[in-house]
């Protein structure tokens, strides 16, 4: 460690260094190996980080996501075909040209796309991308359409007064890629049906998804029971393999059990899925989720949900979780995207809806997020992980009252959890100094 001149003593202090919000850098520990100490001190712990060792792995972190060119990472298209997409440029336009050449630049990094720069919007592309002027000075928004129902697949605000023309263009491209990859998808091949089961198996497979489902460390640890006997009721039954590594892994991620001691045993379970089921969408998102938790491989882990996302387009937690990953770089239109891509094929999922809100509150859409948590509590009131969540977003608002009254309901549905009790504190406090500057 560094002289203690250098020694921060808090999150709220080594959230200041890094110029973001604590629950952004509690998730870059947690995701992205931010170097973080603890000191323990009976049943609790207090943090510390080095000001160096923070710069350090922030210098290292921004090295490892600059801009790549499209073909190093981004997906490919799942038409076979060659799509067409037309850039509609409007005919008055102060930054006409520049903005010509922006679009230029972005859609030459888009792979199996047929650009049409300066069309009309008559055009029969199947994708339309219209850039037109924001409401504020120096503003602009890209939007893009499907051709055929001229609905909107995303949009994105640029603010050209502060970014780069190159900078820009990066970041359209990219954008564009996760879009018109998620909304072509949906047509790709049918997903290949799993092998049988024996009928034992099966049953103790879905009773383990059931108290998966749940999230709370009880029923996590009945799920993995289940998921142990249908595993040793068929070994060939690759499911039962990503109940074993998707169960291993949300224990670890909740810090219910040690990562060094359950991750390997995840990832092993998740590979002998796929040796079993090569094409098995839960296999893929298993080990994809491995290498975003434990490998910090997050160019693997794409690779994988994608390819999970291939192997079967109906499989909502492969969007979940490859939510997840968009979100952790940066790529929140994305992300939210791909998260309600999974809420349309699973509506009633508790965890999907959760994810909803977090995939909202990571891009700072903090009445979105309430809503999101909202809608999973109508479903389940005693959801501990919707109530944990809403405390928060309800903080960022500043409404500390509902904030207070969400942790405790939080608090008396885990038999009183020191992770909570703590949060709660921190939200005590911010109450107090907002009632003080009042």
């Amino acid at each position: 460690m560094a002289e203690n001149d250098d020694r921060l003593n808090s999150w709220k202090q080594i959230a200041s260094v890094l110029n973001r919000e604590v629950r952004t850098v509690q998730m870059w520990e947690k995701c992205e190996g931010l170097p973080v100490h603890r000191h323990f001190h009976n049943r609790r712990s207090t943090v510390f980080a080095s000001r160096a060792e923070i710069k350090s792995w922030s210098r290292h972190r921004a090295e490892m996501h600059l801009p790549r060119k499209a073909t190093d990472s981004a997906p490919q298209l799942a038409s076979s075909h060659q799509n067409r997409i037309a850039v509609l440029l409007p005919a008055t336009e102060p930054a006409g040209e520049a903005l010509a050449l922006l679009l230029q630049q972005a859609v030459r990094r888009l792979d199996s796309v047929r650009v049409e720069i300066g069309a009309d919007d008559d055009s029969e592309a199947e994708f339309l991308l219209r850039w037109k002027e924001g409401a504020e000075v120096d503003c602009a928004v890209a939007e893009l359409f499907c051709g055929r129902t001229r609905t909107v697949i995303w949009s994105r605000a640029f603010n050209l007064g502060q970014s780069p023309w190159a900078e820009t263009a990066e970041q359209l491209a990219e954008q564009m890629n996760q879009g018109l990859w998620l909304h072509t998808i949906l047509a790709a091949k049918p997903a290949a049906n799993a092998r049988s089961a024996h009928a034992d198996a099966r049953e103790a497979y879905f009773k383990g998804r059931y108290f998966w489902n749940r999230r709370s460390e009880v029923d996590l640890h009945k799920a993995l029971q289940h998921f142990h006997t249908a595993a040793a009721t068929d070994p060939e039954f690759a499911l039962a393999y990503t109940g074993i590594a998707d169960t291993l892994t949300l224990l670890s991620f909740y810090e219910m059990v040690s990562p060094t001691e359950a991750m390997p045993q995840a990832r092993d379970a998740a590979i002998r899925a796929i040796q079993l089921e090569p094409d098995l969408a839960e296999a893929h998102t298993s080990l994809a989720d491995v290498h975003l938790h434990f490998d910090w491989r997050w160019d693997a882990a794409g690779r994988e949900y994608r390819r999970a996302i291939e192997c079967n387009p109906r499989y909502a937690l492969s969007y979940h979780w490859y939510a997840n990953l968009l979100a952790a770089t940066g790529q929140h239109d994305a992300a939210y995207a791909a998260v309600m891509r999974a809420l349309e094929i699973d509506p009633v999922s508790l965890s999907i809806q959760v994810w909803a809100g977090v995939t909202s509150h990571l891009a700072r859409r903090y009445d979105d997020a309430v809503r999101h948590y909202q809608k999973a509590l109508e479903l389940d009131p005693n959801f501990i992980v919707a109530h944990m969540y809403l405390a928060q977003a309800l903080e960022q608002k500043g409404c500390y009252r509902e904030a207070l009254h969400s942790f405790d309901t939080a608090i008396r549905l885990t038999g009183g959890s020191s992770n909570l009790t703590a949060m709660k504190a921190h939200s005590h406090a911010l109450a107090g100094d907002h009632r003080s500057a009042r």
